[in-house]
């Protein structure tokens, strides 16, 4: 009966539903409410989302604190005041500026300066011509090592003051038998008043002087380049001397620039490639980039019949920092540097500067200049132009190399011991006087002369032309150094001096 039931149950519940409307209903209104209740929950939750949204909107965007929460990206911060204060903005300024707007400025930033420091001014010029009084009262007792000593003196406190820039060369020109050095006083002094008499007769009197004697400096330096281009190209020695010599300039190159690398793991990277314990990545790319832009030379500019253009120039940069930053290799920088006291041009302008020089470097004015002179004045120029951001030195030293060697000259080597002296003389150019920097390049270029001439020859019986340079035990000096020279081991104690007859 069970089972039966079970089977008729569906019929029997829809006949008991036929027979009960009211049961029916109430279930319908059921499932209606049902569902108009889960549509109001709907409704309350978009309505309280909705709420929650506007009321973070009004709170981010009229919450002040809100807006001023740190980020947590890491602030950038401006460097400290003894960072900013390192060049003075004047010398930025002038060559900007007419004559008349330096000398209003000037006077402004006189009237502006605190007593305090005018003071000290005004103590440090009345000690200096004190000592300058001193001086000259020592000079007249025949005392001259104490006369030179307050005449340092003296200078190192007023450096810009014409009357003890004027004295001290009156010295060193009658005493001291230094014209040259003299004159370059004078010429100083007429830069910081050009009215000043006694420096202007002065200067009349030593300027042909000096004259004379860079002429006769270069001329000698010519019969020192023709004597080296008399040597055949297939002497053993001279082959020997120039792949030395290559290697050297390398060393002391990136040398001068700070790299750490020794002679011997400088040659070891250059011929080897090996990379070297204990070093840089940077110090072995700077070397392998020199090494790239002198074969580029070499096989390109020294041989070419035609101008230096701008392309050339880049196209040595590119190499110079080819492994180093390939990016900026053989590119105008697009951002200011500073280098020491000088503060190259801007980058809107390096185009124009560059482009100038380009004119100047491919010139007849120029041409007429003498090889040593013509170099070391490019060598200049584009340094103080600075047009990249890394690797200006080297490029130009490259530069200068190639136009000395276009003229028959080997290509110089500037030892990085004189670095300090390199970079001084610099200075002075930048203040006015390129001379001293082009006698300092041209005793470069005669040194590197007497290496070549002493290591082709026979050492028993040197050359005419270096028999009258200073010599020990038959070994000509470098620089005038008193090195203490072994012939039988051939190596100097400085361990630094060129010496291309160490191979």
């Amino acid at each position: 009966m069970c089972c039966v039931y079970e089977e008729a149950s569906p019929d029997l519940a829809g006949i008991r539903r036929r027979s009960h409307p009211t049961t029916a209903r109430t279930e319908a209104n059921a499932r209606k409410w049902r569902g108009r209740i889960n549509g109001f929950h709907y409704f309350v939750i978009f309505v309280c989302g909705s709420l929650v949204s506007v009321l973070m909107f009004a709170l981010l965007n009229y919450a002040p604190h809100y807006r001023s929460l740190p980020p947590r990206v890491a602030p950038r911060y401006l460097p400290d005041g003894r960072f900013l204060q390192l060049v003075d903005e004047v010398p930025v300024i002038e060559p900007y500026m007419s004559a008349v707007k330096i000398a209003d400025k000037a006077a402004v930033e006189i009237d502006a300066i605190p007593t305090g420091r005018n003071d000290q001014h005004d103590t440090n010029e009345q000690e200096a011509l004190s000592s300058l009084k001193m001086a000259a009262e020592m000079k007249l007792m025949g005392k001259d090592d104490k006369a030179l000593r307050l005449f340092e003196h003296a200078l190192a406190l007023s450096p810009k003051h014409p009357e003890v820039l004027t004295k001290y060369g009156e010295f060193l020109e009658h005493s001291q038998q230094d014209v040259v050095t003299a004159d370059h006083y004078y010429y100083q002094a007429l830069t910081v008043n050009p009215a000043y008499s006694d420096a202007l007769e002065n200067r009349q009197r030593t300027a042909r002087i000096v004259e004379h004697l860079d002429e006769k400096r270069f001329e000698r330096l010519d019969q020192k380049r023709n004597a080296l281009s008399s040597i055949i190209a297939t002497n053993a020695a001279l082959k020997r001397a120039e792949k030395e010599a290559y290697i050297q300039h390398i060393y002391h190159s990136v040398g001068i620039e700070g790299n750490t690398m020794s002679l011997a793991q400088t040659r070891s990277i250059v011929e080897t490639r090996m990379a070297v314990d204990g070093k840089s990545i940077d110090e072995h790319n700077e070397i392998l980039g020199l090494d790239a832009a002198m074969k580029y030379i070499n096989a390109t500019l020294v041989n070419k019949n035609d101008f230096i253009t701008m392309n050339d120039i880049l196209e040595i940069h590119r190499r110079v920092l080819g492994h180093v930053d390939p990016i900026e290799g053989g590119e105008f920088r697009r951002t200011q540097v500073y280098v020491g006291g000088h503060i190259p041009p801007g980058p809107g302008d390096l185009a124009i500067l560059m482009n100038r020089f380009e004119d100047w470097l491919n010139s007849e004015q120029s041409y007429l200049l003498h090889p040593v002179r013509y170099a070391a004045m490019a060598h200049y120029k584009l340094v103080h132009i600075h047009p990249f951001s890394d690797g200006n030195g080297r490029t130009s030293r490259l530069l200068m190399n190639t136009l000395l060697m276009r003229a028959g000259y080997p290509p110089v080597i500037i030892q990085k011991q004189h670095r300090h002296k390199y970079y001084d003389y610099l200075q002075i150019a930048n203040d006015g006087d390129i001379r001293p920097f082009v006698r300092f390049i041209a005793d470069c270029t005669e040194r590197t002369l007497d290496l070549y001439l002493w290591a082709t020859s026979d050492l028993s019986n040197p050359i005419p032309l270096l028999a009258q340079e200073s010599m020990a035990k038959g070994i000509p000096l470098i620089d005038g150094f008193e090195e203490n020279v072994n012939p039988t081991t051939e190596t100097s104690v400085t361990g630094d001096a060129i010496r291309i007859g160490t191979i």
